[in-house]
């Protein structure tokens, strides 16, 4: 296990629960692993995810929905 020093800066997808690191100051940040996009807040160096971004969601659901088809 990693030191929580080391995770500075990282968050948790809440959607496939992977680790990512999040450039300091970013605002909106993708999962590189699952896609997942996601509107981040900062505490001084600890980021956090706040709310996912909709309009990502909504147009990825639809994509799979017409590959589905």
């Amino acid at each position: 296990m990693r030191e929580k020093s080391e995770r500075t800066g990282e968050v948790r997808c809440l959607a496939c629960f992977e680790r990512f690191r999040v450039p300091k100051g970013e605002e909106k940040m993708a999962c590189p692993n699952c896609g997942g996009e996601w509107y981040i807040s900062w505490s001084g160096p600890l980021a956090k995810i706040r709310k996912p971004v909709w309009e990502s969601w909504e147009r990825r659901e639809a994509l799979e929905q017409q590959e589905g088809r």
